[in-house]
């Protein structure tokens, strides 16, 4: 049995809703902060604004590391070359936490000079890729001191080795970033904190050299690098004086338009709602010397990054600083190319040497690189093999596991959960749900209603209501799963028993799922690693940085659909059953907010949040819908039963170890 025909039997267009729904709370944010930005006419309002979300970034990230600990720095190796010589450094950002990096070091120093952190973008050798090996073979011919550090995950510190260790890792890169990210976002942080972390304390390694002037200091990187550029300017360090962040830089006006996904270390919690648009991550830094280097074919919009060059031309210009901000626009694609390294160096040789900007860079075949493997900081390329104790993101966000007051009472706890899932604003926001019964059939004994109703402004949600033809039942169940009114016949065939002991049933689809699931909206699949950056993966993040969540909506439908049933249709009694990892979340959290819920029969819920944290090889199948930022700081779903007293639960859970 058909639940629905194409867009809801001709009624909706309910395939973009959510993309619609998103996108227009996104655009409201940005525009309501262009309006605000509009009145910082003074150095002292843009000041001020900056450190605003100065705060506000470092509040997202629940703070950072404590500074201060010994570097533990150590030369493991030098490399002359023709100009430079190249050191091969290891120091700990924080104690076990090894960073590899490369220190080119011009020849012929007299004195102090100045210094540039590069940052890597998402290679997987990171430092030692040839494209990053030129810029800073370009910048130490210029006589600029250059370290180059491996991120997290890639080059030296990838942190699982495939089965042959000599091989790619199994996982690195994005991959990486986003799965030991979603325990990040569990306790509340950000990957971007060790990410940041880290380019920190290579400045402090900079300002340790005595070859180093440590008040000229700058810092560039493209893709993943252009990141890392941005949030160390975002944190406002008064130490980085000049800074070039390449491919990388657009507007989130732009970007949303692609529908692409981006890195967890990438997206801060509520940035959108705080109004932290692209040219907002540098109000930290203004006026200090900025480069943006963009590429013509990159798929970060070029003309977002025009749009953020504009508005911080404006920025600069309440600073009489105009022409500290400017912008290199290269062809080609998304790559650090010749013209940009061209241009950085001249950057950073005017800013920071005081030097003619008349650096002529070669093209890229004429700059001898060396294979990667003789930049090696360690003996197999890999930090886990010559020190097994290292650490890495999901050990450091251990640290951060939260310890919860103990609620005062189950009213208190339930107002703890709604403010975790984000949701408060709906729950107390009167709607109608305007019910559509869409087609009525009888078969088989049974009458089955399509019925659509608005779960909040401009999203349609749907079920099937089922009940044996005759006397209307009194109770009914909400039954829940991934496919839901799609696999309304094996619903139907798994509720015989309950259909015919007079009790009704509600198949429902939760947005963006069943009859209403969502277009795709980038080329990116269903299967692992894409489920961290497709459609799912990248509703999540859209909602995350407006302060929400994607968890927390579909609990509120599943509020609605009890809503609806109650209201609508004068049942009396409800019961939920839902299977299936997700569904077994929207019904488990849904029922412990709804005490008119009577009976609920869980299968698949994951153990605990927690243990998505404290695992350190959690299952694949946990994906960014999962997740609501700092969720571990309210609760955790075993304590959730005690909001069941005097109802029935049953609960079947699951391992979240990986296997």
């Amino acid at each position: 049995m058909e639940a629905f025909g194409r867009f809801l039997d001709g009624y909706s267009y309910v395939y973009v809703q959510l993309w619609e729904h998103l996108r227009a709370k996104t655009f409201a944010a940005l525009e309501a902060n262009e309006r605000r930005k509009a009145s910082l006419t003074t150095p002292e309002l843009l000041v001020q604004r900056g450190n605003e979300i100065r705060e506000t970034f470092i509040r997202s990230l629940d703070g950072l590391p404590k500074p201060g600990r010994s570097l533990n720095a150590r030369v493991v190796g030098k490399i002359p070359r023709r100009g430079y010589t190249i050191e091969k450094v290891i120091f700990e950002s924080e104690p076990k936490v090894y960073v590899t990096s490369l220190l080119y070091v011009p020849e012929g120093l007299k004195e102090p000079a100045p210094a540039v952190l590069f940052v890597s973008g998402h290679h997987l050798e990171a430092k030692c890729n040839p494209e990053y090996q030129r810029v800073c073979h370009d910048l130490a011919l210029a006589g600029l001191v250059t370290l180059a550090i491996d991120p997290t995950g890639q080059g030296e510190r990838i942190t699982r080795l495939g089965p042959d260790p000599n091989a790619a890792p199994a996982e690195w890169g994005t991959t990486e970033h986003s799965y030991q990210g979603q325990q990040c976002v569990l306790t509340g942080t950000s990957i971007a904190r060790y990410f940041l972390f880290d380019a920190l304390r290579g400045i402090d390694y900079l300002q340790s050299r005595r070859e180093v002037d440590p008040d000229r200091i700058g810092i560039t990187g493209n893709s993943g690098g252009g990141t890392q550029t941005s949030l160390v300017c975002m944190s406002g360090d008064p130490r980085i004086k000049a800074a070039a962040p390449c491919t990388y830089v657009t507007s989130r006006d732009h970007y949303y338009l692609t529908g692409q996904p981006q890195d967890a270390e990438q997206l801060q919690f509520a940035m959108t709602k705080n109004g932290i648009n692209f040219d907002d991550f540098f109000l930290p830094f203004a006026p200090r010397p900025l480069l943006l280097g963009a590429v013509d074919s990159d798929f970060f919009p070029v003309p977002g990054t025009e749009l953020t060059l504009r508005r911080l031309k404006r920025i600069y210009g309440v600073f009489g600083k105009e022409d500290l901000v400017d912008w290199e626009l290269a062809p080609g694609h998304h790559m650090y190319c010749k013209e940009l390294r061209q241009a950085a160096v001249n950057w950073f040789r005017k800013h920071l040497l005081g030097a003619p900007a008349d650096f002529v860079t070669q093209d890229d075949d004429q700059i001898e690189t060396l294979p990667v493997s003789e930049l090696w900081c360690t003996s197999k390329g890999h930090v886990i093999t010559d020190y097994p104790e290292a650490r890495t993101p999901y050990h450091r966000n251990l640290e951060m596991l939260p310890k919860r007051p103990a609620p005062r009472s189950p009213e208190d706890f339930r107002e703890r959960v709604i403010d975790a899932l984000a949701i408060r604003e709906r729950l107390n926001t009167p709607r109608k749900t305007f019910p559509c019964v869409r087609q009525t059939r009888e078969n088989d004994g049974l009458t089955v209603q399509s019925v659509l109703f608005e779960s909040e402004d401009g999203v349609i949600v749907a079920g099937c209501l089922a009940q044996r033809t005759g006397a209307p039942p009194t109770e009914a169940i909400i039954s829940l799963s991934e496919a839901g009114t799609l696999e309304l016949d094996q619903h139907l065939a798994e509720a015989k028993e309950v259909l015919d002991s007079g009790r009704a049933l509600f198949v429902f689809d939760v947005r963006g799922m069943g009859s209403v699931k969502s277009e795709p909206i980038s080329a990116y699949g269903n299967d692992y690693p894409s489920t961290f950056f497709n459609t799912e993966g990248w509703f999540f993040w859209s909602a995350y940085c407006l302060g929400e969540s994607l968890l927390g909506m579909r609990v509120f439908d599943v509020l609605r659909a009890s809503e609806f049933l109650r209201g609508g249709r004068g049942f009396e009694r409800l019961a939920l059953r839902a299977r299936g990892l997700q569904p077994a979340l929207w019904g488990y959290l849904a029922g412990a907010l709804d005490p008119a819920i009577r009976e609920v029969t869980i299968h698949d819920l994951i153990e605990s949040f927690e243990s998505v944290v404290t695992t350190e090889r959690y299952r694949i199948d946990i994906t960014p819908s999962f997740l609501a930022h700092g969720l571990l700081q309210q609760f955790d779903l075993p304590e959730l039963r005690g909001l069941f007293q005097g109802r029935t639960l049953d609960l079947h859970t699951v391992s979240t170890a990986r296997v």
